[in-house]
């Protein structure tokens, strides 16, 4: 019989993130049926439940509830609720926190007395969530895609010919330094103590502010004219800077999309004009390799400019390179277009769960 575990769960999902088939039995735990909601009530916020249509055994610190006077697939909707949620994150302990049962199976939720108007709205955010999945699926497989093609198109193990090259481009790559086709740029930051230096009109970055996103479009701060001046800041190129955090996360990267400048910790690269800055950008990762294993101090790591600007790497002609830019371009706009829509229909699951509950 199967087996659920907390680690078998995509959180928030309703999905398995393994076949349980491959897993070895011999655990105990509940029993549950088909159309039973396992509930993970041990960290409650990580959102481990779902709603299996097979019959298993659920090892772990689940709930395994039972729909008797509603519908089971409402049922498995109502536990996503904030209101639910709200009531199981009242829990007791600290690092182990654990939602408490007596709480939940004493508080009244409103339920719609026709069971058709219960499946209904059930139907309604099971295609949702299919929706979600679906998008989930295409973005993982883009991810996957890109990962791969990362590593076919750029030369390894000291090689100078990738594994996969665009027609009519033959020719070696070639070793040359960092520094050689790119500026690399650190940067300052104004007394916070004087407020003539803030809330201006110029963009000053932090390395909090790079997450995910491949642009840099506006900073959370700003400088004045006088801030700048004061410190040893440098306006940065749009289109063609690389801004690259070189400490407390060193490697985080974005392409700038307006010129602006940063604090202390990055070591930004402004690209030559004889060299593609996208192809630099999709190459990141094999700077941020090098950055980590060369950075030092004490308090924290960190990489110099000098240090950054020593790293070697391989590059094909501009006309290759724009090729390879371009194509990871295409690519990443992909990804971004998903991730957005991601984005969109879980706000939009959430707004559902809270307006279409009572």
């Amino acid at each position: 019989m199967p087996q659920v575990e907390y680690e078998d769960i995509i959180p928030g999902e309703d999905a398995l993130n393994k076949d349980l088939r491959d897993k070895k039995g011999g655990k105990t735990g509940i029993k549950f049926y088909a159309g039973d909601v396992l509930y993970g009530k041990l960290r409650p916020y990580l959102m481990n439940w779902l709603y299996p249509q097979f019959n298993g055994v659920a090892v772990g610190d689940f709930w395994v509830l039972r729909a008797t006077e509603c519908d089971s697939s409402f049922l498995y909707r109502l536990v996503q609720t904030g209101s639910f949620q709200r009531l199981a994150n009242v829990s007791s302990g600290s690092k182990m926190p654990r939602a408490d049962w007596n709480l939940i199976s004493q508080s009244f939720f409103a339920v719609p007395a026709d069971h058709a108007e219960q499946k209904a709205i059930a139907k309604g955010l099971a295609e949702l969530d299919t929706l979600i999945t679906l998008h989930q699926r295409k973005y993982d497989k883009l991810c996957v895609l890109k990962k791969s093609m990362l590593d076919k198109m750029f030369p390894k193990g000291g090689s100078l010919y990738p594994e996969i090259r665009f027609a009519g481009f033959t020719d070696p790559w070639e070793q040359r330094k960092l520094g050689d086709v790119a500026t690399i740029v650190g940067g300052g930051t104004p007394s916070t103590n004087n407020d003539a230096y803030w809330d201006g009109d110029i963009d000053w970055y932090s390395p909090a502010e790079l997450g995910e996103q491949v642009y840099a479009d506006r900073s959370v701060r700003r400088i004045t004219q006088a801030g700048y001046d004061s410190c040893s800041a440098t306006l940065l190129p749009a289109g063609k800077t690389i801004l690259f955090t070189s400490r407390a996360g060193i490697g985080n990267t974005a392409i700038l999309r307006r010129s602006a400048c940063t604090n202390q910790g990055f070591q930004s690269l402004v690209v030559n004009d004889d060299t593609d800055v996208y192809f630099v950008y999709s190459m990141t990762d094999r700077i941020k390799n090098f950055a980590e294993q060369k950075a030092s101090g004490s308090t924290f790591l960190e990489i110099s400019g000098k240090g950054l600007a020593a790293g070697e790497f391989a590059f094909p002609s501009k006309d290759e390179q724009t090729a390879i830019g371009s194509m990871f371009k295409q690519l990443d706009h992909l990804i971004t277009l998903h991730q957005r829509k991601l984005e969109l229909l879980r706000n939009i699951k959430k707004s559902m769960l809270d307006k279409m509950f009572v």
